[in-house]
């Protein structure tokens, strides 16, 4: 299996995915912050596993990720959509890697959130569901994320 997590931050998806995937499958974490690919590459080493690579990739500019297309069965958008200008090309990106049938999580900050980003730069459901839905593709299941976040999964 392989695992593609745009804009990985601290690494806890891409660890966390590496972990579940086990030492046959593959975990691809991109961020366009070197910080934030050292910080993946440390936690993936202090859980133990050796399947997470990290690479640098600005999700604003499709095909920025030098990954070939339809490769990832599962890709994660966590908590970015908020910071970026060109939420499409974040999306297109994502369809691009993912294999037909593949799933997209993608996790950002609820609108009454106590917790978060100023209010102003978050993305209600609706949008999130209006922007993938546009994109190709098909919605699967809304899944539990906390008090904080909202969770979707969907399909290519």
């Amino acid at each position: 299996m392989t695992v593609v997590d745009l804009g990985c931050g601290n690494g806890h998806y891409a660890a966390s995915a590496g972990l579940m995937v086990g030492k046959k499958g593959l975990v691809h974490a991109f961020d366009v912050l070197e910080d934030a690919l050292s910080q993946t590459a440390t936690l993936a080493r202090l859980v133990g596993v050796q399947n997470v690579s990290t690479r640098q990739c600005n999700l604003e500019k499709l095909g920025s990720c030098d990954l070939e297309g339809s490769i990832a069965d599962v890709v994660i958008v966590s908590s970015i959509l908020h910071q970026l200008e060109n939420k499409g090309n974040a999306i297109r990106e994502a369809y691009r890697l993912l294999k037909t049938g593949g799933r997209l999580l993608v996790v950002e900050w609820k609108k009454d959130s106590a917790l978060g980003p100023q209010v102003s730069e978050r993305i209600a459901e609706a949008e999130i569901r209006k922007l993938l839905e546009s994109n190709g593709l098909r919605p699967v299941a809304e899944l539990p994320a906390g008090s904080f976040h909202y969770a979707l999964l969907y399909s290519k």
